[in-house]
């Protein structure tokens, strides 16, 4: 650590001078190249980040900003993954419906409800606290901002890796107008958009806009089905927005938004028997390929009302910012074979060897249903030396969720319990688990003024105080089924017990099967267990029948289902022993905590348009709550986890400049992160022992402060507008992101606690560059005005999945824990495709990225006499690119998430 600072001291002071020696080639520049310089310059955007307007080259901190416009012709479209392909150092994947954001190395994989993004997003500039309510939001679009570090003392909610804000067009006072585009592409992709922007009188302006994005699935079906795979989408997405401005000291805006997001998911790709066998995703040749067995589906409702309304009192202004947003999401996982995903050769053995399985429906539902309110007053002001804000951000959300692995279920021989019986199990992932009402709160205070102590100049300081509290009021139930046997033929069904599990002929989980919502339960008092003997087995004393609780858990059964037929028909023959995690069925946990960040830093203008600055700033991302679990050894994990800390010391300088008659921009930022009680999150074995399966566990998720880590990087920023209409530019991100002295436990099935210090952070290439090129061509063409041609290009060294960067662990013949090579690891080979192909091997652990880059490009034809219309067409990801961008990986599972593939397409677009 005491490196790496004196390095970052050598930098600040390479900095110093070589912006020194700038300022002093500027001023022995004569007048006329003065006046020359004045002329032109690279086009300058305004931002938002300070809650203010002003140039992106006078903001003390990284930042990247794009207009409507720049985000089509660079082939991000409307897929907000994209986004990463034009700023280095982000990454952000989707994950069964919600996305993952990291940004200079620094993210969050845990996703329960307690859970806070590292990285804040904000439409509009109001807070969304949960990134599954982002939904499509790239159309109508005035510019998105990210913003690189640690915010808090001026907006919203606190954040430590930085923020997104999408802002869309607001209203036009006085203007009739508006737009269509309409797009078509691959996949069967087809996108509409209209945009019309209406006068109501003189001082009230309403703007309306609709969105509508459809395309097939990019994936295919190992498996000969009839059904479409995960990835296909059908968005809808509508948003209103109302401007009132009586005068000059008052303004209203108040805006409306709606989108209903249907497609069949993405779950996901077990990589385990693929990468045990030798073959990574560059080795396949369509990782796109994939077996699943029945289609996925994804619902979410979202619907939002945000108001901003602003009046300035001459000597100060006031701004309040209001929202509410609820969204509800339902997903179901397209079932795949466990273990099994990628088809590669070899596969097809493990693929077919038990028709039987290929008709199962298990797989994993989950739902969630959110509620939150935003109420934030800012006061701020300017005077000659002095510019100001202070405000109170209090933000409420109530939450409820469900999951559950559920479907045919797991049978098999149960004499062992009563003579004569089978069992079937439905407690896959944990079995039922539900969050009903759990609520979150957040409440601070916050101050932030630059003062400007000279011309050129100024110093900033900043501080905020915040106070959280989480409650989670949590369910979990685990079903055991003991059947007589005979009522399996009274049933008419013929039981083959040479299957593993048992294929019985009951049916869950088919078309049409819905889990109960959250909160939706009508019975709350089942009967609780404990023990797996029956002679000692104790149950407490509830009051619902377990055949009619484990029924009310289901909204609507599928078309081919017939186990609710079963149940009903036997209710009083069938016992039902009903386990839990929790004593009675049922956990409260409560989270508390405050604390303070703080920023400060300077601004020297060493020239009209060369800027020093040097900042601290501190970012918390707040704790959380996990769940009870004990382990083997009988250790009771953390049910809470701390705050995350990050201290931030950047040094930059912005720079316009000439050279020859050419602008030039050269920016660039070195910058430090300390980073302490790292939250490392991991799918862990707990134990569920069976009299049949003494070893038997299931997965959980954990959260704990395991880690410390340090960051030390590099920013540059070049842009050159060169002679025909040329114009290049360069974003480069150095990071060497790399974990303290920490020791963590290894949740890939040995649970030893291993050292991971030196292992750079996941999710984290050191390499990361952006280049940009394009040209825009005046015409004469008769109505052709203007060709112009994008080429964006991505390059990410490669990076790791998860913090144990492939290394395996175990232990010496005395017991202690040393390095071994990962294929000596032992992992989980109970699975089905496990039993006729080859054993797997510690490669199953992998978690290496390989360095890849991604080219984007697009043209269009600017066509009217007043340009109002264009023809455009774009290829995205042009090499058809393959590549993970997240991972959960323990014994059990290597669960990959990939990118989108190439696309290509073309739209059309007229203005009025």
């Amino acid at each position: 650590m005491r490196l790496k600072k004196n390095l970052l001291t050598v930098a600040m002071l390479a900095a110093l001078h070589s912006a020194a020696a700038a300022a002093d080639t500027a001023s022995g520049t004569d007048a006329a190249a003065s006046e020359s310089a004045d002329a032109e310059v690279l086009e300058s955007v305004n931002v938002t980040a300070n809650r203010r307007v002003q140039s992106i080259q006078e903001y003390a901190g990284t930042i990247q900003s794009f207009s409507g416009e720049l985000v089509e012709k660079l082939g991000i479209n409307t897929d907000f993954t994209n986004l990463q392909t034009a700023v280095p150092g982000l990454q952000i994947t989707r994950q069964e419906g919600k996305y993952e954001i990291f940004l200079r190395g620094i993210g969050a994989a845990d996703s329960d409800f307690s859970s806070d993004p590292s990285v804040a997003t904000y439409y509009n500039g109001i807070y969304l606290p949960r990134p599954r309510s982002i939904g499509p939001m790239f159309f109508d679009v005035e510019r998105i901002e990210v913003n690189k570090g640690p915010q808090g003392t001026v907006r919203g909610r606190n954040a430590t890796g930085g923020a997104i804000n999408i802002i869309p067009n607001q209203p036009e006072l006085g203007a009739f107008n508006g737009n269509v585009k309409i797009g078509f592409g691959d996949y069967d992709a087809r996108t509409q958009e209209g945009v019309i922007n209406v006068p109501l009188g003189d001082t009230v302006a309403l703007r309306a806009a609709l969105f509508s994005e459809t395309h097939d699935s990019y994936y295919s079906n190992a498996y000969p089905a009839g059904f479409e795979p995960p990835g296909a989408v059908d968005n809808q997405a509508a948003r209103v927005s109302l401007l009132w401005q009586p005068n000059e000291q008052f303004s209203a805006n108040v805006m409306i938004d709606r989108v209903a997001e249907d497609g069949t998911g993405d779950p996901g790709v077990f990589a385990n028997r693929a990468l045990a066998a030798g073959y990574d995703i560059d080795d396949i040749d369509d990782p796109y390929t994939q077996y699943f067995r029945t289609q996925g589906e994804t619902d979410n409702d979202i619907k939002g009302i945000a108001a901003t309304l602003t009046y300035d009192f001459g000597a100060f202004a006031l701004e309040y910012n209001g929202s509410y947003r609820e969204y509800d999401f339902y997903n179901r996982n397209a079932s795949r074979e466990w273990q099994l995903g990628f088809r590669y050769p070899g596969s097809e053995v493990e693929a077919y060897h038990n028709p039987e399985r290929l008709r199962w429906n298990d797989t994993f539902f989950q739902a969630e249903q959110s509620s939150s309110s935003i109420n934030e007053l800012r006061f701020h002001g300017e005077t000659d030396h002095l510019i100001w804000s202070a405000g109170g951000f209090f933000f409420g959300e109530k939450y409820d969720y469900l999951s559950w692995d559920v479907g045919n279920g797991y049978f098999g021989d149960c004499d062992w319990w009563q003579p004569g019986t089978i069992c079937a199990w439905q407690d896959g992932l944990g079995g039922e688990n539900r969050g009903d009402d759990s609520r979150v709160r957040s409440n601070a205070a916050y101050a932030d003024f630059t003062f400007k102590v000279s011309d050129a100049f100024r110093v900033m300081a900043g501080l905020r105080y915040t106070d959280d509290k989480k409650t989670a009021r949590e369910s979990n139930m685990k079903y055991q089924f003991v059947i007589p046997e005979a009522l399996f033929a009274d049933f008419g069904l013929d039981v083959n017990t040479l299957t593993n599990p048992y294929t019985t002929g009951l049916i869950l989980g088919s078309s049409g099967f819905v889990l109960q919502s959250p909160g939706g339960r009508t019975l709350h008092n089942p009967r609780i267990c404990n023990g797996f003997d029956p002679a000692t087995i104790t149950c407490n004393g509830g009051t619902d029948n377990p055949v009619d609780y484990f029924i009310d858990g289901i909204q609507s059964f599928g078309f081919q289902d017939n186990w609710d037929e079963f149940l009903r028909r036997y209710r009083d023959q069938i016992d039902v022993i009903i386990r839990s995690d929790f004593p009675g069925g049922r956990s409260t946990n409560v989270y508390k905590d405050d604390y303070i960040d703080w920023r400060a830093g300077v601004e020297y203008d060493l020239a009209d348009r060369s800027m020093l600055y040097a900042t601290v700033s501190t970012g918390t991302r707040s704790g959380g709550i996990n769940r009870p679990l004990v382990l083997s050894t009988g250790a009771v994990l953390a049910r809470t986890w701390k705050p995350e800390e990050l201290t931030s010391y950047e040094v930059g300088i912005k720079n316009d400049l000439r050279w020859g008659d050419l602008p030039v921009r050269l920016n660039g930022a070195l910058f430090y992160y300390d980073y302490q009680n790292k939250v490392v999150q991991n799918l862990i074995a707990v134990p569920a022992p069976t009299p049949t399966n003494p070893a038997a566990t299931v997965l959980q998720v954990f959260s704990d402060n395991a880690a410390n880590a340090e960051v030390l990087g590099l920013e540059l920023e070049a842009g050159l507008h060169w002679r025909n209409g040329f114009d290049l530019s360069l974003n480069y991100n150095y990071l060497d992101a790399t974990f303290a002295n920490s020791y963590i436990l290894d949740t890939r099935g040995n649970n030893l606690i291993v050292p991971i210090g030196g292992n750079r952070l996941p999710n984290t290439s050191k390499h990361n560059l952006n280049l940009q090129l394009s040209q825009t061509v005046d015409l004469d063409w008769g109505a052709v005005r203007a060709f112009d041609w994008t080429v964006n290009m991505l390059y990410r060294s490669d990076f790791f999945l998860t913090a144990f960067n492939n290394r395996g662990f175990g232990r010496d013949a005395s017991g202690n824990v040393i390095e071994i090579p990962l294929a000596q690891m032992s992992v989980n080979n109970g699975s089905n495709p496990a039993q006729v192909g080859p054993a797997a091997n510690g490669l199953a652990l992998q978690d290496t990225v390989d360095g890849f880059t991604i080219f984007n490009v697009s043209a269009g034809l600017t066509m009217g006499s007043e340009d109002q219309y264009r023809l455009s067409a774009y290829v995205s990801n042009l090499t058809d690119k393959a590549f993970s961008g997240k991972g959960f990986i323990n014994d059990s599972v290597n669960l990959r998430y990939l990118n989108t593939p190439r696309t290509y397409g073309v739209q059309f677009a007229a203005k009025f």
